[in-house]
């Protein structure tokens, strides 16, 4: 009799469990299929390479990759009146020639092989056993994402905040006194004096296409060379000499009244190219209203080292004047080799102009024009240039269109 009782209590127990589990059996395994579902979902999230808009491409925590985002975001307004050839604010130049790879390894599949000079958008950099950039690109109306090696590539960036600190500080100085520029553009207002007999000063300025500036007028043996185009604050004006203060570092000289510009030509400063040697890239800013804006941002290409070559100089520079070409010699002869299109004079030999194009010769030593080049591979790589400024053609053209005399200036910086 008691074993028929434990037998009947042993049944309903199974018969118990047997219904719990029909009861709950769909719940767990709703939870094994999510978790399941989560795994596949992170696991999409680690590599970004679908054809469209993911999220990060490592998640630091719940990876052990080390992610960094280094994204300039700037605080100055933009109102763009030029958007060709678009970049992100901070981008990546290929120094190699360098495989684009779906993930951030080595191991990885091959997306597309890029060049030496391309440039890419950045998203982000993944440190682990390597350094990779997460890079976007556009192929037609397709955004497409992938990682390119640390090694093989360098971050650039458009320093807007620095170049708009630079043309508050020409737009106090305007403010503070009328503005004009020095002005021996071929040394046509007579070659400055020789400093200690050498051709350079003691800062390293030439003498070339540009003025003396004293420091104290009993001694003449001692002063800086100015450069021609470079912006002044006028301070004093005498039988001899305009006291002047330099926009760039309010350095104060006396200059002969022969190289200064007769008659004060900033009337208004309303618009402003500013060129960042290190980057090697540039901004147009307009004031429009009481903000001044970003019409346009775009790569460039600075003057070089070398014996035909000198560097783009830094500071601050009156945009003299436009021209649709100006003309240029083969090194060391004085044939033509070509001419570069839409140019703003603002230095000694220093323009911003589109792309140089080389002139053809036929049998009898006529010359044949090509045409007009938009694009050059190497605009916003490395220094290349003589003196200039090289800017894609269309973008040269924006400038000259823009121009407009007394409201134009040109900042070169030179960044981080």
């Amino acid at each position: 009799m008691k074993n028929n009782l434990r037998l009947k209590i042993l049944l309903m127990s199974l018969l118990s469990v047997l219904l719990l589990l029909f009861i709950i059996g769909p719940e767990i395994n709703g939870v094994i299929i999510a978790a399941n579902n989560n795994v596949d979902s992170r696991e999409s999230d680690v590599v970004d390479s679908e054809k469209k808009t993911t999220k990060t491409a490592i998640d630091a925590e719940r990876s052990p990759f080390n992610v960094t985002i280094e994204i300039n975001e700037p605080n100055v307004a933009f109102q763009l009146k030029y958007d060709k050839y678009p970049l992100s604010y901070t981008y990546l130049l290929i120094n190699n020639d360098t495989d684009i790879r779906k993930g951030p390894s080595s191991k990885e599949p091959v997306l597309r092989t890029v060049s030496k000079n391309e440039k890419l958008n950045y998203i982000e950099t993944i440190e682990s056993e390597e350094k990779w950039y997460h890079v976007i690109w556009q192929e037609g109306e397709q955004q497409l994402f992938g990682f390119v090696n640390g090694d093989t590539a360098a971050i650039r960036v458009f320093q807007f905040d620095k170049m708009h600190e630079a043309i508050l500080k020409a737009e106090k100085s305007s403010n503070e006194g009328p503005l004009t520029y020095i002005n021996n553009y071929h040394n046509v207002k007579g070659y400055a004096p020789r400093y200690h007999e050498g051709e350079l000063d003691k800062k390293g300025n030439r003498r070339s296409q540009s003025a003396p500036g004293y420091f104290d007028i009993s001694n003449l043996s001692e002063f800086d060379y100015i450069g021609d185009g470079t912006l002044v604050r006028v301070l004093s004006t005498g039988p001899q000499y305009t006291g002047v203060s330099l926009v760039k570092d309010e350095n104060v000289y006396l200059v002969p009244n022969k190289y200064v510009a007769d008659q004060a030509p900033i009337t208004t400063i309303n618009k402003a190219i500013v060129i960042d040697r290190i980057n090697q890239n540039e901004a147009v800013f307009e004031k429009i209203g009481q903000e001044w804006k970003v019409i346009s941002y775009t790569l460039a290409t600075t003057g070089k080292v070398g014996k035909y070559h000198q560097l783009t100089p830094l500071g601050y520079f009156y945009a003299i004047e436009k021209r649709e070409r100006f003309y240029y010699y083969e090194d060391g002869t004085a044939r033509i080799q070509g001419y570069a299109p839409y140019v703003i004079r603002f230095a000694g030999g220093a323009y911003v102009h589109g792309v140089p194009i080389d002139y053809k010769y036929d049998a009898e030593g006529n010359r044949i024009d090509p045409g007009k080049v938009e694009y050059s591979r190497s605009i916003g790589t490395v220094p290349l240039s003589h003196k200039c400024v090289r800017n894609y053609t269309s973008h040269a053209k924006f400038l000259y269109d823009l121009y407009a005399p007394g409201e134009v200036i040109v900042i070169v910086i030179e960044g981080d």
